[in-house]
């Protein structure tokens, strides 16, 4: 399909007063649903409109743009390059939307606020659990909703005000919007399970590790990154195991079964081990790794609850830091 500029494309400042003007938000509704099912029928079938209806709403929008969203092809539906530049813009809409009227829905039934926050799983483990339910405790009318994903998921929802304040490490390119503050250092540790044949062996050089079989975090997680710090440049190149899983109970499993090694967090090794038949190689690793902190938007910093929350979470931190022989997170080391 042709999508080289026309010569008589609107100005965007006419595109955006179209759409404020003329634009619905069932337009956008119909265009992510179009985006994921990849049909109009079925799409149409979401959003609870009829094929017809769905047909002219498309048209309508497309016509507000000036541009085709869409082209068929033998499968269905695919974006344009225009739908791909729009496509975004819908589903944070009407994802921000869902956030108020999740909001709303809290407060009318009597709760003193929303708060929704994304976490990395090795801040659930090694700042989010230890505070969590003394706060939920001492504001029995907050409702908290968690959800845990990787990093860089979290950041774009926070950005689309899908949630009030992410735990993770600081981004590399940090928003315009956002700020963060570091609550807990971290570092990179090696776990195996107990029966492993490194686990009883002590002040262990990583040449000792070069027959080991790793199982690896998926490309993209930090500590993937931190462990090419330390083996990438390696003459030899150590084994990996063909599974790579943020699964934290897989994890687990290999392990017990004594053929794997490991690279984790050591604000996540404290719940695996406490999970038994795990332990920590007696290995010091030369690799920085950054620390755990909370991320905030400038929209809902300012929150009573986000405040409380943030207050909490530095208690908890302090808390920690102050603990007897506390290292990278884990006191229990």
């Amino acid at each position: 399909m042709n999508t080289k500029p026309a010569a008589t494309a609107p100005a965007p400042a006419v595109l955006f007063a179209r759409l404020l003007a003329r634009g619905r938000l069932r337009h956008l509704q119909l265009l992510a649903a179009v985006a994921e099912q990849g049909s109009l029928k079925r799409a149409a079938e979401q959003v609870a409109m009829s094929q017809p209806a769905a047909t002219q709403a498309l048209t309508d929008l497309e016509n507000l743009l000036n541009a085709p969203l869409f082209e068929r092809h033998a499968r269905g539906m695919r974006p344009t390059a225009y739908g791909r530049a729009v496509i975004p813009v819908a589903r944070n809409v009407l994802q921000a939307l869902r956030a108020s009227a999740e909001t709303l829905s809290a407060l009318q039934q009597g709760a003193h606020g929303l708060l929704r926050v994304g976490t990395i799983p090795a801040a659930s483990s090694g700042v989010l659990s230890d505070m969590l339910m003394d706060f939920c405790g001492r504001h029995p009318n907050t409702r908290i909703e968690v959800h845990e994903d990787r990093g860089d998921h979290l950041v774009a929802e926070l950005v689309s005000g899908g949630l009030d304040l992410v735990l993770c490490r600081r981004p590399v390119d940090l928003p315009a919007r956002l700020s963060f503050q570091l609550l807990r250092k971290d570092e990179a540790v090696v776990l195996a399970g107990v029966g492993h044949p490194l686990a009883r062996r002590q002040h262990l050089r990583i040449e000792d590790l070069d027959d080991a079989l790793w199982m690896l975090a998926p490309p993209g997680m930090k500590v993937r990154d931190v462990f090419e710090q330390l083996f990438g440049q390696r003459e030899r190149r150590p084994r990996i195991h063909p599974l790579s899983t943020t699964s934290e109970v897989l994890l687990l499993e290999a392990l017990r079964h004594n053929q794997v090694l490991s690279l984790v967090p050591s604000s996540l090794a404290r719940a695996f081990r406490a999970a038994g038949q795990v332990t920590h190689l007696d290995l010091t690793l030369d690799a920085a790794f950054d620390g755990i902190g909370v991320l905030t938007s400038s929209d809902t910093a300012d929150s009573p609850v986000t405040a409380a929350f943030i207050e909490a979470l530095q208690a908890g931190a302090a808390s920690a830091s102050a603990a007897p022989g506390a290292r990278g997170g884990d006191p229990e080391r």
